[in-house]
């Protein structure tokens, strides 16, 4: 099961940290200073987030705010999924009413630089893009447009965790190390549920939940695919996100995939060993989540990076993230453009945000610390950090959501529960799925 849904409660993992950054503003008519911004670091600003992330927001206006005196942050906790309204209404109003800075979703980011262009700062003007080089090439494209400009920092660069209980592959007598493919892994759910009973995975299939595409996505992720490509157009029906499904039916059709409404309750259930399965995928954050959510459970859960789609293939991929953006309505960017840079673009930034609200950050000279990589006692002491950084290293694939990430979402998750509950053939499904995305967005389906 994939949950790349945020619950609002997350713990804190482990940290490091070093040095600061000023920043001048140059003048633009989309993005650097006007007549209310002068160009100066200084005055105040308003800042957009929701519980943990908020959290680590606040902790790093707190030194922001010591750097440069005079200068006042307001971190508002505006609730999720509340954010997304108040951004989208904002923007539909030509920005009225947004905060300076906005922390928006990765699934997001793509719909509001296509349907709102114009909206966000460019924050190549304020030097955001000498940070390319510090994270990972995915995260960081998928905060940019088309046209190359900066939209966004990477907030929360989620890789995916495969979680699996350690207790039951033992009882079961299989080697997790010894899973190298998602074929592997289905086989190794047989012999599973052969010997303990416990289903492999769980799905919703149905797809009474959003969320029911996330294994497909992190399957299509793998084979540097998802719904759309760089230009928009529709993917969904190639040969990678037909092998996807594939996967999934062969793994219904073995028996090893029990199903169960996708919701927050029922993770927690499997985490805690009251509705179990042997394994779930999620991303990085779900690391602390389940000390927080099933303390009883130690050292009956272990982590490593997902299985690859083919031998030698990535056992890496984003699963979620999110994105510190400027709106194009602040009256002080250049203080804003700084705070975010600040934030997420130092080493000292970056160790407070983490430390106070413990969203996996994407900033190499951060991650690559000898501090964050610390063993959890949770885990057998095993330094799960490591396992996350490993896959950012491994070049994940940009993930193109646009701004009809929506449409295609319940276009496929229409498509599976064909597969799932009636048997239908993937290949036919997908095509069936691509055409109605077609004739919904207009837009055109890829060759492949």
């Amino acid at each position: 099961m994939t949950f790349s849904a945020r619950k609002s409660s997350l713990t804190a993992l482990a940290i490091a940290g070093v040095a600061a950054l000023t920043l001048s503003a140059c003048s633009s008519t989309n993005g650097g200073s006007t007549a209310a911004d002068n160009g100066k670091i200084d005055g105040k600003i308003t800042v957009w987030s929701w519980t943990a992330p908020a959290k680590g927001l606040r902790a790093a206006a707190t030194d922001f705010e010591k750097l440069h005196p005079g200068v006042k942050i307001d971190v508002q906790d505006v609730g999720n999924p509340a954010i997304w309204d108040k951004i989208t209404t904002g923007m539909a109003a030509g920005g009225a009413g947004l905060a300076d800075v906005l922390n928006i979703g990765i699934d997001y980011m793509g719909n509001y630089v296509e349907k709102f262009p114009n909206q966000l700062v460019d924050l190549s003007q304020y030097g955001a893009d000498k940070l390319a080089k510090d994270f990972p090439a995915g995260a960081w494209k998928s905060g940019t447009g088309a046209d190359g400009k900066v939209y966004g920092i990477p907030y929360e660069v989620n890789a995916t965790g495969f979680f699996y209980r350690t207790d039951i592959f033992q009882q079961a007598g299989v080697d997790p190390s010894s899973i190298k493919t998602w074929d592997d892994l289905l086989a190794a759910g047989k012999t599973i549920k052969d010997k303990t009973g416990v289903p492999l995975m769980s799905m919703d299939k149905a797809a009474t939940q959003g969320d029911s595409g996330g294994l497909w996505q992190l399957l299509a992720n793998q084979q540097d695919s998802f719904y759309f490509n760089a230009q928009g157009e529709i993917t969904i029906n190639n040969a990678a996100g037909v092998t996807a499904l594939e996967i999934i039916k062969k793994a219904n059709d073995a028996g090893i995939v029990e199903d169960r409404p996708g919701t927050w309750d029922n993770l927690v259930a499997a985490m805690k060993g009251d509705k179990p399965v042997a394994t779930f995928t999620a991303g990085g954050w779900m690391a602390g989540e389940i000390t927080h959510d099933a303390p009883d459970m130690a050292g009956k859960w272990g982590v490593q990076k997902p299985p690859a789609v083919r031998p030698g293939g990535l056992t890496a991929a984003i699963n979620g993230g999110t994105y510190l953006s400027v709106s194009n309505t602040s009256k002080n960017k250049a203080t804003a453009a700084a705070f975010v840079q600040y934030a997420m673009g130092t080493v000292e930034g970056q160790k407070a945000t983490y430390d106070a609200g413990g969203m996996f950050p994407g900033f190499e000279p951060f991650i690559g610390s000898k501090d964050f990589s610390t063993p959890m006692p949770y885990y057998d002491n095993a330094k799960v950090n490591d396992i996350f950084i490993a896959q950012l290293k491994e070049k994940t694939p940009v993930v193109n959501y646009t701004s009809d990430y929506a449409r295609a979402l319940k276009v496929y998750t229409d498509a599976q529960t064909e597969v799932l509950l009636k048997g239908a053939d993937p290949k036919k499904a997908l095509d069936e799925a691509a055409k109605l995305l077609a004739q919904q967005t207009g837009r055109k389906i890829a060759k492949d």
